[in-house]
């Protein structure tokens, strides 16, 4: 039918299939512990996450991401952003295990995003 358009398909290049999450929660932390901001996980994968923050803040181009559900912390690339949505693939097949109880009871705990770099 003329005027009637299709849309393009496009592959999935993604190299392991991705769950929806029911929102679960996260924090984007910087390599040196900084908290950045939190943030909600849309979808994950064994292999990255899609990620959805509380603000706008420009992200490094590697951080660490802590899944609340999990309680775990994983090294992470930023492979896209857009605005205040992003993707990430995590940089090792398994979760931290130099993690220490003392570091995640810092983002679980009250309070979590005050911790600031000393000068």
């Amino acid at each position: 039918m003329p005027g009637n358009t299709v849309p393009t398909y496009r592959p999935n290049r993604r190299k392991a299939p991705r769950r929806r999450t029911r929102l679960r929660s996260g924090k984007v932390i910087a390599m040196n512990g900084l908290f950045i901001n939190d943030c909600l996980i849309h979808d994950r994968s064994t292999l990255g996450v899609r990620i959805r923050m509380a603000g706008r803040t420009p992200l490094p181009r590697q951080v660490k991401f802590f899944d609340d559900e999990l309680r775990v912390l994983r090294v992470a690339q930023v492979i896209w952003q857009r605005d205040n949505v992003a993707g990430l693939a995590f940089m090792h097949e398994e979760a931290s295990h130099d993690t220490t109880p003392r570091e995640i009871s810092t983002w679980t705990g009250k309070f979590y995003a005050l911790r600031r770099q000393r000068t």
